[in-house]
C-alpha cells in the first residue's frame, strides 16, 4: 500500500497576509485585554453559579477589592463548594500587559468528592469480590484495578450502575470510570483494559477506545461529520510523508524510521469521500502548524486541512 501526499502551492503574498493577519489578531487581543476586567461581585457569582451549576444558597461570601469568594451549598445533591472572582496578572515574554478577571470554581471537584463518598461502600464491596481494588492515588474520576478483561467489564459495569444513581440532571455525563491491570510491581505502567462512560451503561473495550479517539482527532481535525469505516496497518513508508517533520512527542511512540509501524484509520467525510487520518502528528510546513497526518485535502475535493 503506497500512498503520495499532494503538495500544496500557496503563493508568497497569501503567506505574508496570513503572517500580518495573526501579528494584528495578537495587538487587538492584547489591546482587549491589557488593563480591562474588574472582580465580580457577590451578586454576580451567585447569578453565575446557579446558571451554571442550578440553585444553590449562599453560607458564607467575603467581598473586597482583591477578590470575592463566595462558599455555596447545593441545593440538588447538599454538598458544599467555592466560586470565586479575582485578578490574574497577563504577562508574556516577562512584558506586562496588565491583569484580566478570572473566575473559577470547585464545584466539579466537590461533585466527585460527594458522588464518591456516597457510592464507596458499595463500589468497594464490588471490587472485592471480583478481586479488583479501587485506585486511590491516580488522576480520574474512578479508576478500578482488576486481574483481567473479564473481571474489568463485569466490575466496572456494576460500578456505572451504582454511580449512575447520582447522575442527577446528566451532571455526571461524560465522567469515565476506567480499567488497568492490577499489578503492584509496575503500577503506574500497566496495561489499559477499557472503560465505561456516563451516563451509558456500555462496556467500551480498549481497542474501540482508541477507535473513538482518532474519531474524535478526524472530526476536529477534518471534517466534523466523519464517519470511521475500517482500520489498517501499514509502515511510514505508506504514508507519503516525511519523516523529519514527524512530532517527536515523549512518552509516545512515534515513526523515526521507514519501516516503523503505522496506522491508517480510514472514514467517510461528509460529501462521501474516503480518506483516512494516522496515528501519528505532522508539522505542516505551509500553516505553520501541526495535527495528525490525513489526506484529507487531498481526497475530499476542494476541501483544505
Amino acid at each position: 500500500m503506497t500512498r503520495k501526499k499532494t503538495t500544496k502551492v500557496t503563493g508568497y503574498g497569501r503567506l505574508i497576509g496570513k503572517m500580518l493577519f495573526s501579528c494584528v489578531l495578537i495587538v487587538m487581543m492584547l489591546a482587549a485585554l491589557s488593563g480591562c476586567g474588574r472582580v465580580k461581585t457577590a451578586d454576580e457569582l451567585y447569578k453565575e453559579a446557579v446558571r451554571m451549576h442550578g440553585e444553590c444558597e449562599i453560607i458564607s461570601q467575603a467581598e473586597n477589592e482583591d477578590g470575592t469568594v463566595l462558599l455555596l451549598r447545593d441545593d440538588l445533591q447538599g454538598f458544599e463548594y467555592r466560586i470565586s472572582s479575582g485578578m490574574n496578572s497577563l504577562t508574556i515574554d516577562g512584558s506586562s500587559f496588565g491583569s484580566v478577571e478570572h473566575t473559577g470554581d470547585t464545584f466539579n471537584k466537590a461533585l466527585e468528592a460527594y458522588v464518591l463518598s456516597e457510592c464507596r461502600p458499595e463500589i468497594d464491596e464490588i471490587c472485592e469480590g471480583f478481586g479488583a481494588m479501587v485506585d486511590k492515588n491516580d488522576i480520574g474520576f474512578l479508576i478500578i484495578r482488576a486481574e483481567d478483561a473479564e473481571n474489568a467489564e463485569k466490575v466496572a459495569l456494576a460500578c456505572a450502575e451504582v454511580v449512575q444513581t447520582y447522575n442527577l440532571n446528566g451532571r455526571l455525563d461524560r465522567w469515565e470510570i476506567a480499567c488497568y491491570h492490577l499489578d503492584e510491581k509496575s503500577y503506574y505502567d500497566t496495561e489499559r483494559y477499557g472503560s465505561v462512560v456516563l451516563p451509558d451503561i456500555e462496556w467500551i473495550g480498549r481497542e474501540q477506545e482508541i477507535i473513538n479517539y482518532y474519531t474524535e482527532m478526524a472530526q476536529i481535525e477534518t471534517d466534523g461529520n466523519a464517519q470511521f469505516i475500517r482500520k489498517e496497518e501499514g509502515t511510514f513508508a505508506d504514508t507519503g510523508a516525511e519523516l523529519r517533520r514527524v512530532e517527536s512527542i515523549l512518552g509516545t511512540d512515534y515513526p523515526d524510521e521507514m519501516s516503523d509501524p503505522v496506522t491508517f484509520y480510514y472514514f467517510r467525510a461528509s460529501d462521501g469521500s474516503e480518506y483516512f487520518l494516522c496515528d501519528f502528528r505532522y508539522y505542516d510546513e505551509e500553516f505553520y502548524e501541526s495535527g495528525w497526518y490525513t489526506n484529507y485535502s487531498e481526497a475530499v475535493p476542494g476541501k483544505s486541512k
